[in-house]
């Protein structure tokens, strides 16, 4: 996808959701519907069956959690996709009425088996800003550190695979969802947990 076609795509669909929400004239309404359904027409051009969905009020980033769990032998928890059979930190969209840590928690039970307890953040980042292929939705970036506290690695609908690695023996990791980089940094937050959460 071009980056700026998709950016424009993000920007068109941002202000008609806004136009949607706020606006009361018929006319008005008329045209930020055709606003939304041009920032469909651009992405479609490329993939062909997508479609922006209509959601309500101001457009904000979404929100991605993952969950950087080591063991005390020091090794990396990470759960193989059922879908794409990529693996990845534990994790997914943040849900409704629960805080971002809890969402972690929540993540790694359902997709490993485990119980956490979540010791800190260690970024909070744009996800386009990551080196990730890119897709459609604009993503904030989420990475908690984490340590087991109970429990038995198990699979879920979800995943298909459910193991811990070596920092150095890392399986080929989803580019869609996570990164060599964000293991890399949970292991320098393990061995030094006054290390300032990053941003950008």
């Amino acid at each position: 996808m071009p980056t700026d076609l998709l950016a424009v795509s993000r920007e068109l669909k941002s202000m008609a959701e806004a136009g949607l929400r706020y606006s009361t004239g018929p006319y008005d309404l008329e045209r930020y519907r055709r606003l939304h359904e041009i920032a469909t027409e651009i992405l479609a051009a490329e993939a062909k069956d997508f479609r922006w969905p209509v959601e309500i009020g101001y457009a904000t980033p979404k929100v991605d959690i993952r969950a950087a769990v080591i063991n005390p032998e020091g090794k990396i928890l990470l759960v193989r996709e059922a879908g794409t059979g990529t693996w990845s930190l534990p994790g997914g969209w943040a849900d409704l009425n629960e805080s971002p840590a809890e969402n972690a928690a929540k993540e790694v039970h359902e997709e490993a088996g485990i119980e956490v307890e979540v010791l800190k953040l260690i970024a909070c980042w744009d996800k386009d800003k990551q080196g990730h292929p890119r897709q459609p939705e604009h993503v904030y970036k989420l990475v908690f550190l984490c340590r087991p506290t109970g429990g038995e690695l198990a699979q879920s609908h979800e995943t298909d695979g459910v193991d811990y690695f070596e920092p150095d023996a890392l399986p080929a990791l989803c580019p869609f969802r996570n990164a060599p980089h964000y293991v890399k940094l949970a292991f320098e937050h393990w061995c030094n947990r006054d290390l300032p959460t990053l941003f950008d």
